[in-house]
């Protein structure tokens, strides 16, 4: 069976999604916008200061931008290759990423985003394997920068810096010698503007917008190809899904706490709100008081979070409330995504927030969004239902389409926002891309909605290895990877383990080396601190080490995770019916 958007959502045609002209073109087409540039407020703000740039300020500083990194760069025209041209950005949220990205389109160029919480190691792993050309970061994180572009082979004068203030005092680094973003925008407005090329028809369809990197359903990271259309493609779906609760609103005032760097940030809060004529409120970093005074502040309407955030919420709610009673008075929407929420948590929040319309979305790096809440259909606990423009299909474990709803299968997805494929890895793209259908490695089931009889998705289970820490993919090959290299570990294997706050954190299964000369409290606190001191936080082994004789396999040598994690979650349920 294929499942489709339901019958009230309005269509989406191939022909309808333009493949001539790049995103940023797209983003401020008064022919295509619901709302006119000239009608619409400041896209983004500085959730500390107020400052923000006008959509058609935005717009000077897009070909300012591009045309201050051509020169620089010693790029004269906009026909290269664009492979030559990927830009790294590693940096905090700011007002200036998103105009950073547009003014690399511009130039014909990728971007490639960075979690700003990776190490120097893991930076420069991504940095080597794009081939950037040019890295952007902020103060707080430039030593670490200079060290990946070390490892990479990027020099000094091709890093810039975001004007961010630093954190904790800034680096060590001598910040004077290096060129930041409004150097580059003051290059721009002296020299000749780059030439405009008109794209022909079908290259949006082709040339790469962002380069994210995804472990996918498994293994090591990956850069996912994102087309300039698969993005436009998204944003259309989304706009249409939404049209008929939106037609009459006022614009939106939406918060902006996801990371820039992730794909869920980078379709609704970075895309979709510019088409839509919204204003973001950009925050830099989680810290509960001074984001309820944003919200506040700024009279926020609508959240886009993840689960992490509703959890301090409530848990801190007490603390957050104001005389009115109401701690986000403003707001009367908030979407999650990234993670399942769990019934309880549903009700939580719904109890804590009763004016509030909760609902979820669901989606991949490789897919964008594919599925998300109706706040006119809501139904607790699930993903929502299939935008407009998309195919799902639901394939069990013998390879056959499930047939009815309630039974579970896993999700494959076919429609305009599914990716190009992964850079430079042709048999990872085989595997995950196939036939025109996306395989996304996750679990669901349709559910058919107890009022109106629409097919829900119900997320249920995971094919696919990875871990997901508040959003954020784990491949525990590459933690695996990691624990070999340490003198105490003979053999490993990394599993998730649930957690309140997280949704799941890595928890490595370990032979202790034979001539370890430690004993397991000593061997577990090294191999903790060992992963900690190389590897982001969200890769940190919080569910602790578990030592064991030996690491289940089959007899081709693959380590059985599925084993490992069953028996991890029986365990957790025996300890539990104690309490």
């Amino acid at each position: 069976m294929v499942f489709r958007a339901p019958s009230w959502a309005p269509q989406l045609r191939d022909a309808d999604i333009p493949d001539d002209q790049p995103l940023s073109d797209f983003l401020f087409d008064d022919r295509l916008r619901p709302r006119k540039c000239a009608d619409c407020p400041t896209p983004f703000i500085d959730s500390l200061d107020g400052s923000g740039y006008s959509i058609e300020e935005t717009r000077k500083r897009i070909e300012w931008l591009a045309t201050g990194m051509a020169s620089y760069l010693g790029i004269t025209d906009t026909s290269g290759d664009v492979w030559d041209r990927v830009v790294s950005v590693f940096t905090v949220n700011n007002i200036h990423t998103p105009v950073l990205a547009w003014a690399v389109h511009r130039l014909n160029g990728v971007v490639a985003p960075a979690n700003v919480a990776f190490r120097a190691s893991e930076l420069g792993y991504q940095l080597k394997d794009c081939k950037a050309r040019c890295i952007f970061t902020d103060v707080s994180h430039l030593d670490l920068a200079l060290e990946a572009a070390t490892t990479a082979g990027i020099s000094s004068s091709n890093i810039f810096l975001v004007s961010i203030p630093a954190d904790n005092g800034g680096p060590a680094t001598n910040i004077g010698s290096f060129s930041n973003l409004e150097d580059l925008v003051a290059i721009g407005r002296r020299v000749p503007p780059l030439p405009y090329m008109k794209w022909e028809k079908g290259r949006a369809g082709k040339q790469a917008a962002y380069l994210c990197y995804s472990s996918g359903t498994s293994g090591p990271p990956k850069g996912v190809m994102i087309s300039h259309r698969n993005i436009i493609a998204n944003i259309m779906q989304m706009n249409l899904y939404e049209l008929p609760l939106r037609n009459g609103r006022q614009p939106e005032v939406i918060l902006g706490i996801l990371p820039q760097s992730h794909i869920y940030s980078i379709i609704l809060t970075t895309h979709c709100s510019v088409f839509r004529g919204d204003t973001v409120v950009v925050v830099a970093k989680f810290e509960l008081m001074s984001l309820v005074k944003a919200i506040r502040k700024f009279k926020m309407t609508m959240l886009y979070v993840v689960p992490p955030i509703l959890i301090a919420l409530i848990k801190q709610g007490a603390l957050t409330k104001n005389a009115t009673g109401f701690d986000l008075p403003s707001v009367w929407r908030i979407y999650c995504g990234a993670a399942p929420l769990s019934e309880e948590l549903t009700s939580q929040i719904k109890a804590h927030y009763p004016q509030v319309l909760l609902g979820q979305g669901y989606g991949m790096t490789e897919s964008a969004t594919v599925m998300a809440s109706h706040p006119h259909e809501v139904y607790d606990g699930s993903s929502g239902c299939v935008l407009p423009g998309l195919e799902i299909r639901l394939v069990d474990a013998s390879g056959n389409d499930v047939e009815e709803h309630n039974q579970p299968g896993e999700i494959w997805a076919r429609g305009p926002n599914i990716t190009l494929g992964y850079f430079k890895n042709r048999e990872a793209t085989a595997t995950t891309y196939s036939g025109g259908w996306l395989r996304s490695g996750d679990v669901g089931e349709f559910r058919l909605h107890p009022k109106t009889g629409d097919a829900h998705l119900f997320i249920v289970d995971r094919v696919k290895e990875l871990i997901k820490v508040s959003g954020f993919q784990v491949a525990p090959a590459e933690l695996e990877g990691h624990l070999l290299g340490h003198s105490l570990v003979d053999d490993c294997a990394v599993i998730p383990v649930a957690d309140e706050r997280s949704g799941e954190v890595p928890k490595a299964v370990v032979v202790l080396s034979r001539d370890a000369g430690c004993g397991y409290p000593t061997a577990e606190r090294e191999i903790i601190h060992w992963v900690a001191k190389h590897k982001s936080k969200h890769k940190h082994l919080k569910g602790g080490v578990e030592f064991v004789s030996e690491i289940p396999k089959s007899p081709s040598g693959k380590i059985l995770r599925r084993f490992l994690r069953d028996r991890e979650k029986a365990r957790q349920a025996q300890i539990s019916a104690k309490l």
